[in-house]
């Protein structure tokens, strides 16, 4: 109830402008968020395609930080819908028949990400904002017949060449190469005392004095017993990391180690550490073949998103798009923009 109430808050802050019509018992927001060549495009059109992104971002971001992020996803939303009502306006001069199981699939996925998993409660949601679900079957329809026409003009040309993919490698060649890595074993004495004593200096000491000569099982017992680690019942593993990812001074303390040797111990702001090298992974080209497919799919993408963006500005460059939303840090977006 409470992200709900939240979310309601957020999306009449960033909509700008907002208007509420009763309806019978229910509330229809009905804001205006933007226009194409005068056919309104609302805060009901928005939060179709936005609000399980919203949701997230509210677990992750609080005050002026959610308010900024929720704002930047609802401009592309709209930015998308402004393009897919360009490309409807397509459809409607040369229109297809849509298959009514397309649209009842995207209806169904619209209850999973918007209506908690069923029918009832889309259908109630929808409501609440004094829509149908005719309506939604219209806005799905919309968008699939859309989908398909920028599949048609913009996907289906697209070809990638293995000479492509092949220069593609040898340019990137740092983008295909596993960079070296090792994994370690950690024993943590606090910095303010703990398991192995209130004072670490003494503890690090007779620490010290057990690691001599101490195999691997013995450097397990040895954390186990004295660690204060959360990780201190697995024996100190950490797993494997990137060499470069290494913090200071952990990356000074193994350079030059030879594998199962132990080091430490190592001063850091939360106390002191000793440190078995479990072994290194050094880097290692990975060969072409391995990432043919994945290069070219990725080139395939590139090329597909330019080929939509070229066709979206074609578009746009024939239509009048007004916005009814400001920004404080881009007023440009409360002026209407005209492209003849």
């Amino acid at each position: 109830m409470k992200i709900a109430v939240f979310f309601l808050f957020a999306l009449l802050f960033c909509a700008g402008v907002s208007a509420s019509d009763k309806i019978g018992k229910e509330t229809r927001v009905d804001s205006v968020l933007a226009s194409v060549n005068g056919e309104p495009i609302t805060l009901l059109d928005v939060m179709l395609e936005s609000s399980r992104e919203e949701m997230r971002l509210a677990n992750l971001y609080t005050g002026s930080r959610l308010y900024d992020e929720i704002a930047k996803l609802r401009k592309e939303v709209v930015e998308n819908i402004i393009i897919r009502k360009l490309v409807h306006i397509q459809y409607k001069a040369r229109p297809f028949p849509v298959e009514n199981q397309y649209i009842e699939d995207m209806i169904d996925h619209m209850a999973l990400t918007l209506g908690g998993g069923s029918r009832e409660s889309l259908t109630k949601k929808v409501k609440g904002f004094g829509s149908t679900m005719h309506e939604l079957r219209q806005k799905a329809k919309e968008k699939i017949a859309v989908d398909m026409l920028l599949r048609e003009y913009c996907d289906r040309p697209v070809y990638v060449t293995p000479k492509e993919v092949y220069d593609y490698y040898v340019k990137e060649e740092k983008q295909w190469t596993e960079p070296a890595s090792c994994e370690l074993e950690l024993l943590q004495v606090g910095r303010n005392g703990g398991r192995a004593g209130a004072d670490p200096v003494i503890a690090c000491r007779q620490i010290a004095e057990q690691l001599k000569n101490a195999d691997a099982e013995r450097f397990k017992q040895i954390v186990k017993a004295n660690s204060d680690a959360e990780n201190a019942s697995s024996g100190g593993s950490v797993g494997l990391i990137r060499m470069d990812k290494l913090r200071p001074e952990f990356a000074k303390a193994v350079t030059g180690l030879k594998q199962g040797a132990i080091t430490g111990p190592v001063e850091t702001p939360e106390g002191y550490y000793f440190i078995r090298l479990v072994r290194i992974q050094e880097s290692k080209k990975v060969p072409f073949e391995d990432v043919a497919q994945k290069i070219t799919s990725m080139l395939e993408r590139r090329r597909r998103d330019l080929q939509r963006k070229e066709y979206s500005q074609s578009l746009k460059k024939q239509a009048l798009i007004r916005y009814y939303f400001c920004s404080g840090k881009n007023p440009d977006l409360c002026k209407e923009i005209e492209y003849r």
